[in-house]
C-alpha cells in the first residue's frame, strides 16, 4: 500500500507511455494493470488499485512454472 496525492490518478500519468497498461476494476474499484515492460509473456503482472483518494494497493504477480502463467493478468 501507498499513499500518493493523487491516487491512482498519480499511477495513470506515471504509466502513461507504458508497454503494459491496461484500465481494469477490481471488486468495485478503479485498477490498473501496468509495467513499463510487458512481461506477460513471463507469467508476470502488475497491478495497481485505487483505494481511495489518496492510497493505491501494489500487486506484482510471478506465475513462471504455473499453468496460469500464460494469463498472468487474468
Amino acid at each position: 500500500m501507498t499513499e500518493k496525492p493523487n491516487g491512482l490518478n498519480d499511477i495513470y500519468r506515471r504509466h502513461a507511455d507504458s508497454a503494459l497498461r491496461e484500465e481494469v476494476e477490481v471488486g468495485g474499484y478503479p485498477a490498473l494493470h501496468s509495467n513499463f515492460n510487458d512481461n506477460r509473456s513471463s507469467g508476470e503482472c502488475s497491478l495497481w488499485i485505487g483505494v481511495n483518494d489518496s492510497a493505491v494497493l501494489f500487486l506484482d504477480v510471478f506465475l513462471r512454472d504455473s499453468p496460469e502463467a500464460e494469463d498472468p493478468c487474468g
